[in-house]
């Protein structure tokens, strides 16, 4: 198990995603690097065709993902943990793209054309094949409460991007 040290854990207060939350926590953090490409790559093109080609598979991943922060924090600071882990997810993307735009259109590029093949892989595969470059996979992701605090405890999971 995963944890970070916060005032909320020394409460005892220390809230987990479960291991079949993973794969929607995951989900959501390379859909969030790839909108952000989309924007700073002009990939706008084939970013569309990764949304449309996985629309189903991507609605219902991220409902497992509200669900989930509905679960740990009820359902109002469910809702609010679950738009700043989001919208975290995609502010640190855009901060990668900044630091290192070149290096971060090339993975961003890799990754659109591993899932957009013509035999495209499930989501659950593309997922899971994408993780040694953007995710580090815990077994169990845990959070501690407060919807600001969501995003910053599972973000710290993930690896940075490689340099080249």
């Amino acid at each position: 198990m995963a944890t970070l040290a916060t005032g909320a854990e020394a409460r005892g207060r220390l809230l987990c995603a479960k291991a079949e939350e993973v794969f929607p926590v995951d989900t959501a953090l390379i859909q969030q690097e790839l909108m952000v490409a989309a924007l700073t790559c002009h990939e706008v093109e084939r970013f569309n065709s990764f949304q449309r080609g996985y629309g189903p598979e991507l609605r219902e991943t991220d409902a497992r993902l509200a669900r989930m922060f509905s679960r740990l924090y009820g359902k109002r600071r469910g809702e609010a943990a679950y738009h700043a882990f989001k919208t975290k997810a995609a502010n640190d993307a855009e901060m990668r793209s900044i630091h290192d735009n070149p290096a971060y259109c090339a993975e961003a590029g890799a990754l659109l054309s591993a899932a957009l093949v013509p035999m495209k892989p499930s989501l659950v595969t593309f997922v899971s094949a994408s993780q040694s470059v953007t995710v580090k996979r815990p077994i169990e992701l845990c959070m501690t409460l407060g919807p600001q605090e969501a995003g910053t405890v599972v973000m710290t999971h993930r690896k940075h991007h490689r340099r080249r």
